[in-house]
């Protein structure tokens, strides 16, 4: 769906819901009208109270989130408005510093990735990117190849344990050397399928999730959370399609989802999730 459409939101934190809007006109848009939401888990101690006011107070002001980040000392960032973030009081201060001084040039904010040992990295315009003088050396090496080629990136995500991977270009991507095999198979899949990846996701435990097809398919490890699932599943029955999923550093999570109250005739006939995978999405204990 292109983003100069009609775009309404909404924000569901522990059962309440938060509305706001933004409305930008193109000439080849038809009129469509889309919400995005965050959900949040409904244990409000799973999640920084900090970004669950927020949350609620950009939705309040009709300001739309789209990526939210959580690093492992409850650090927590949320990007809106494409080149904005709000932070928590222990962001790390070189990293805040970088997104000021990209926010007055404009820049696109992609995404940003905390490792376990406290690095970070900012992705801008695509394939630009800062990081922290303590990220992993050979997640940078990798970046700066993907920057040479002016790729873009579209998500970086990292185990427990300090594996990690970097999805560009749409669905290629680079891992650390050891990688957890079971999600190496699944990334390969999605290769084959050049479905183009939206987010992928560990929780403390290990766990994983990859959101994929441009939202709207969702795949997750035999022991997943089952709150998380459940969630995505519903969503997923409502027809609705996933942009980002973050996981705190106890087991809390945010989902962004995107709910598609009509769609154009063009997205209907380009949209690969029939009715069967979505049943199947209903019904099997893991995704597809």
């Amino acid at each position: 769906m292109s983003k100069n459409c009609f775009q309404r939101q909404f924000l569901k934190i522990s059962g309440s819901f938060f509305v706001g809007a933004s409305i930008a006109m193109g000439t080849l848009c038809p009129i469509v009208l889309n919400s995005s939401r965050a959900l949040a888990n409904s244990t409000y101690s799973a999640i920084p109270t900090g970004a669950a006011n927020e949350l609620q107070n950009l939705i309040k002001q009709d300001i739309n989130p789209y990526i939210i980040a959580f690093g492992t000392n409850e650090e927590w960032i949320i990007l809106y408005n494409k080149n904005n973030a709000t932070w928590s009081t222990n962001f790390p201060t070189a990293a805040a510093n970088e997104i000021l001084t990209l926010n007055k040039q404009g820049a696109i904010i992609n995404t940003i990735a905390f490792a376990p040992n406290g690095g970070w990295v900012i992705i801008y315009n695509g394939y630009g990117y800062y990081s922290g003088n303590n990220f992993p050396p050979d997640t940078l090496s990798k970046l700066a190849t993907i920057n040479q080629q002016k790729l873009p990136i579209n998500t970086i995500a990292f185990t427990p344990n300090g594996e990690w991977v970097i999805v560009y270009n749409g669905y290629e991507y680079y891992t650390s050397s050891t990688f957890p095999p079971d999600v190496l198979s699944k990334l390969a899949t999605i290769n084959q399928q050049k479905q183009p990846i939206n987010s992928i996701a560990f929780t403390p435990s290990g766990e994983w999730v990859i959101i994929y097809n441009n939202g709207n398919n969702a795949t997750w490890s035999t022991n997943f959370p089952q709150d998380a699932a459940n969630e995505i599943k519903t969503e997923y029955s409502a027809g609705n399609s996933l942009i980002n999923i973050a996981f705190t550093p106890n087991d809390g999570f945010v989902i962004v989802y995107q709910d598609q109250i009509t769609k154009d005739n063009t997205e209907l006939l380009n949209s690969s999730v029939t009715e069967g995978e979505i049943n199947a999405i209903n019904t099997l204990g893991v995704g597809l």
